[in-house]
């Protein structure tokens, strides 16, 4: 990070002016420091995010017109896209309740309903993921079969898999929210989620159900673990991440459930990026909402992965992330294995647990596909 040290905390004074943390940059950018500051905001999928921060600005500090204009059109697009994508999220979820599930739309446009109203339009979208479950048992199997009978051949995981029932925004059917590759720590948390499917508690929001904010205390905190072993994760989930904990005091997080999960290092490290990206330290009630203390050097690892990586890996020059696409099959070969392992290995001193039961996690995964194990469950 250290090359990009200046742009990096630029970005983040900007993202300041965008929350409401600030009200104006330590210095004005240069033409070019705009530029870069525009890149950064398209790697990590706040560009609309970052556009609102330049209606805060004070006027010496913005950017050159051309580049306000052509930033602009983007922010407008996003907000057409979030239009869409809310409306669309509302068919997806009423599709399945009129197929008699219950659901839940997980992350994506249900975020939105934590954002303040000058942002919620400007926050980018993404897939849509629905979390389904029938009455009675073998909830796993039910799913499955009844989206195989719709679109059959779709990638299949241990936790969800492709429904593209729409043209353009991919869908993701989950009967596992997520999941840990540790299988004391995932038997756990598999328990906690059946216990809170089964409780009722959900949020309405755009026409479609939502979980809880106490819910997604934890359960966001795991996707943004889950991802650092995968792709990597962006700015954006950690904007969305930082929302939710605005939401209620510290006590949301269930700090108890937590180390049942094996995650106080990880909570302690995404609390450290959350300080350093979107408070500003002069602000007395900075850290105040905060259930965790920060750990700097587990946090400046992960701020650096961030960065490097930007929004799920897309920017990441370090490693070979790409996919072979055959129809409507999805193949990920050794190549693939092999940069995920190089990229976990960094972990290894931080989150042992988990980077050392991943390769054996990837064989029982392939058993469970094969051997349609899923049938059982």
């Amino acid at each position: 990070m250290s090359d990009n040290t200046q742009t990096y905390t630029l970005f983040f004074e900007l993202l300041q002016v965008a929350i409401g943390k600030r009200s104006s940059l330590s210095h004005t950018p240069s033409p070019e420091e705009w530029e870069q500051l525009y890149t950064t905001a398209k790697e990590q999928t706040l560009a609309g995010i970052a556009f609102a921060a330049l209606e805060r600005l004070p006027h010496s500090q913005l950017p050159p017109p051309r580049r306000i204009r052509q930033w602009a059109v983007k922010a407008d697009r996003i907000r057409e896209l979030n239009s869409q994508a809310s409306r669309q999220t509302a068919a997806v979820w009423r599709y399945f309740k009129d197929n008699g599930f219950h659901c839940l739309i997980l992350k994506g446009q249900g975020n939105a309903a934590n954002y303040p109203e000058h942002l919620c339009a400007l926050r980018s979208p993404g897939d849509i993921d629905v979390w389904a479950w029938p009455q009675g048992s073998h909830h796993v199997r039910m799913v499955i079969e009844f989206c195989q009978s719709r679109k059959k051949g779709e990638f299949m995981y241990y936790h969800n898999m492709d429904f593209p029932i729409l043209k353009d925004i991919p869908v993701e059917v989950h009967y596992r929210p997520t999941w840990l590759y540790n299988p004391l720590h995932n038997h756990r948390l598999q328990q906690w989620l059946s216990d809170y499917k089964h409780s009722g508690q959900l949020v309405e929001f755009e026409g479609y159900a939502i979980p809880t904010a106490q819910f997604n205390a934890v359960f966001q905190l795991l996707h943004l673990y889950k991802h650092i072993f995968e792709e990597g994760i962006g700015m954006r989930q950690l904007l969305d991440y930082y929302m939710v904990l605005q939401q209620s005091s510290s006590s949301m997080l269930d700090t108890a459930l937590i180390k049942s999960f094996g995650l106080e290092r990880f909570a302690s490290a995404v609390m450290y990026v959350l300080q350093q990206v979107f408070c500003n330290d002069a602000s007395p009630d900075a850290t105040s909402w905060m259930p965790y203390q920060p750990d700097e050097r587990a946090g400046r690892q992960l701020l650096s992965e961030i960065m490097l990586s930007g929004n799920f890996g897309q920017s990441d020059k370090r490693y070979n992330w790409a996919e072979v696409t055959n129809g409507s099959l999805r193949y990920r070969g050794l190549p693939y294995a092999m940069a995920r392992l190089r990229h976990n290995l960094h972990f290894l001193a931080s989150y042992p647990s988990e980077v050392i039961f991943e390769p054996p996690f990837r064989i029982y995964n392939k058993l469970w596909l094969t051997l349609r194990l899923w049938r059982y469950e």
